[in-house]
């Protein structure tokens, strides 16, 4: 079976390990030697540097959907990063509304991790072999061909697979070849903006401040800004420390209006994203504003923030064997898009498709929701949507192989296939869960918008009240949500027999 990934960020990769795992000679399923499994990622981006972008909450759902199939990202991702339990809640006054859970490893297994998505994409690209992605090579469409699915290159070279996995992100050509060029992302005209400031950049009182409020989300009437540590603290004895010890930094982010799509880094007007962040936050107050120094927290934090490339120093982050690497600390701009939903996420339920095509075709991740940044869960569903799908197909390739030993081909006959069952109940499964969350996005962001007084009055006190109130279980649908028990639990339903997943 040749199954071809089209993405080579995080979801991508992570899908490549799920069905390198779960479709392993361990697992039980004897591919043919005439059609032995072969895994490939195809990424346009000519290397993996041009595939990571700003900083990050990876939440224990995503972590522990990254440790079931790959279990050395963990301890790598860990030791890069900052975890955090408690959120505190700020208005622009910058008076304490209150601290919320995040994600406490005590329940959860795993902690909330704040870090720069390069990590987690290094993690994940260290288990895999350099000759199983191909760089440099954009797929503009596909097509099915009869019991197989056409790629077609940038170059005019054309492929053939037997499973192609879009997780071409936001602006997915596989999508946009699913569905005939229909529902395609659109630009919102709000741009997030963000990037990483190397600790020893800001004031004593701010950087002590973190090891009690590790991060920060603050609420004014136009709109938020937030900030976090991005690595792990320094010892607070500095005796302690060593060469090895990752340079410590912070995370910020927000959003700006921007009435055209910023598409190149080399094309941001870093004064104006500053002249319009300081109009936003530029007046906002902070415990850790320093009167005699008259230095503001939220001006000093947008000042080095904006600066453009070749202003801003190296933040060290230790790779592989203690390796420095830099991170970019110039500011990160991502657009957002809104996307509508899809009425599927497979052509396994292509009114359209032929029969022997169905379930050739998976979307995972961006390229079937686009997940906005609001709930922290972009990267966490695009990695449960890879271990879900693997472990499905899994099992029907499973049972669809002991039926062909017992029976021969005649039990086949006027059943669907491995790969149409595989997709139809990774739907089944994965569209609810996504949607709840999808709603919930938007709750979040409209608490983000500019507002008058009275909104600010009762958005304040709204967040006080959920701070003293909401109990930490409110995230047990979403921190707790663990791939191999939902997958378990619905094969169970439908099939009513124990499954184990293995």
């Amino acid at each position: 079976m040749k199954i071809i990934v089209v993405g080579g960020g995080i979801g991508g990769l992570c899908a490549y390990h799920a069905l390198k795992k779960h479709l392993s000679q361990e697992s039980g399923i004897a591919f043919p030697a005439s059609d032995p499994l072969s895994i490939t990622i195809v990424e346009s981006h000519s290397s993996a540097s041009r595939t990571i972008g700003g900083g990050l909450g990876l939440a224990p759902n995503g972590q522990r959907a990254i440790a079931s199939i790959y279990p050395p990202a963990i301890p790598y991702i860990t030791n890069r990063a900052f975890p955090c339990s408690e959120m505190a809640m700020r208005n622009s006054k910058g008076s304490l509304l209150g601290m919320f859970s995040s994600g406490k490893k005590a329940r959860y297994g795993y902690p909330m991790l704040m870090l720069p998505r390069a990590v987690v994409h290094e993690a994940l690209l260290v288990g895999i072999p350099e000759e199983d992605i191909r760089w440099g090579t954009k797929v503009v469409g596909v097509k099915e061909v009869g019991a197989k699915v056409q790629l077609e290159y940038q170059d005019g070279s054309k492929e053939e697979a037997d499973l192609v996995i879009g997780a071409d992100g936001v602006r997915s050509a596989i999508k946009q070849s699913l569905f005939d060029g229909r529902f395609e992302a659109v630009y919102d005209g709000l741009t997030g903006v963000g990037g990483f400031i190397s600790l020893s950049e800001l004031p004593q009182a701010f950087q002590q401040s973190l090891r009690s409020y590790p991060v920060t989300m603050t609420f004014g009437r136009k709109g938020f800004f937030g900030y976090s540590m991005a690595s792990p603290l320094p010892d607070a004895d500095s005796s302690k420390s060593s060469e090895s010890q990752i340079e410590p930094f912070i995370q910020w982010w927000s959003i700006y209006e921007c009435p055209t799509i910023p598409e190149r880094k080399e094309d941001i007007d870093y004064d104006a994203l500053k002249k319009q962040l300081l109009a936003r936050h530029g007046d906002w107050k902070s415990p850790y504003d320093d009167p005699e120094t008259k230095i503001a927290i939220f001006r000093r934090m947008i000042e080095l923030g904006c600066r453009p490339p070749a202003a801003t120093p190296e933040i060290k982050s230790s790779g592989s064997d203690n390796e420095k690497r830099p991170h970019d600390a110039s500011a990160m701009v991502l657009p957002r898009f809104i996307t509508p939903r899809l009425p599927f996420w497979t052509n396994a339920n292509s009114p359209t498709t032929a029969v022997e095509s169905r379930g050739r075709i998976v979307l995972i991740g961006d390229a079937a929701h686009t997940m906005p940044p609001d709930v922290g869960q972009g990267v966490s569903c695009a990695a449960e949507d890879a271990v879900v799908y693997a472990l499905l197909l899994k099992h029907y390739l499973l049972r669809e192989q002991e039926r062909l030993q017992e029976a021969g081909p005649s039990a086949q006959k006027g059943r669907p296939s491995a790969l149409v069952q595989a997709a139809k109940a990774f739907e089944e499964i994965r569209k609810p869960h996504i949607d709840r969350l999808l709603k919930l996005a938007k709750y979040s962001g409209d608490a983000k918008k500019e507002m008058g007084p009275i909104g600010q009055i009762i958005r304040d006190l709204g967040m006080r009240l959920a701070c003293k109130l909401v109990p930490e279980s409110v995230n047990d649908p979403v921190f707790a949500y663990d791939c191999n028990a939902v997958v378990v639990q619905y094969l169970s339903e439908h099939e009513q027999t124990g499954v184990e997943s293995r």
